[in-house]
């Protein structure tokens, strides 16, 4: 066995009191002790007083603060992980490391979902992310604002709304996704761009910011 690899299990075998616990607090028991998700010893564990659904009960069908960019350093990168309301996964998951993942309300991810590393994702209230998606690193997705604004009559402003991210889109690094978006299928977001609004067609270039369809009848893979 290669170095790698054997840094590798030593990862995970450093990663099972962590995991087992996250598991017992999240899912049902007899769910649990199969070890769904599989939790870094590096995480943080900010609050886990919510719950997550499985589609599947598979060892290892969701991986939090293991994989990521090659400039993301394991050694000092922290995962942050808060799940106070209720997360579905409808498949495999791999949330790469330093990532920040919030949930206070309701946030649904498709199958072969992947979070590269260093991002961010904050569900306030609801959001989605369909099948086969990837978010590069340092992108972040919220439908919050985290601070209110009222107008000059005391009306709040900033209402937070959702998010839905339709199946096989790509965010490019430092993508911004914020409350209010729609980003249809098979959409690739530009590194560095902005998405406040509905993208209405699908197998698009966006780009910007404000963002902004610069190519039609694109597809990728990972």
């Amino acid at each position: 066995m290669n170095t790698d690899k054997l840094v590798k299990l030593f990862r995970y075998l450093a990663a099972i009191p962590k995991s087992l616990y996250v598991n017992l607090r999240l899912l049902p028991f007899n769910q649990a002790v199969k070890l769904p998700l599989i939790v870094s010893n590096k995480t943080k564990l900010i609050s886990l007083n919510g719950r997550i659904k499985l589609d599947k009960v598979k060892t290892g069908l969701v991986r939090i603060g293991f994989t990521g960019a090659d400039m993301i350093d394991y050694r000092y990168s922290r995962t942050m992980l808060q799940v106070d309301g209720s997360l579905s996964v409808r498949g495999k998951v791999k949330i790469g490391k330093g990532t920040r993942l919030i949930v206070t309300g309701d946030l649904d991810l498709g199958a072969n979902f992947i979070a590269t590393g260093d991002n961010t994702i904050i569900c306030e209230k609801q959001m989605s992310i369909g099948n086969d998606c990837m978010f590069a690193w340092e992108s972040v997705v919220m439908d919050t604002d985290q601070h209110l604004i009222f107008d000059q009559a005391g009306d709040q402003i900033n209402i937070v709304d959702r998010v839905a991210i339709g199946n096989n889109v790509w965010l490019g690094a430092r993508c911004f996704v914020l409350k209010n978006s729609v980003i249809e299928d098979g959409c690739i977001v530009a590194a560095n761009t902005t998405v406040t609004r509905s993208s209405a067609e699908k197998h698009v270039i966006i780009a910007g910011a404000p963002s902004k369809k610069i190519k039609e009848g694109v597809h990728w893979q990972h």
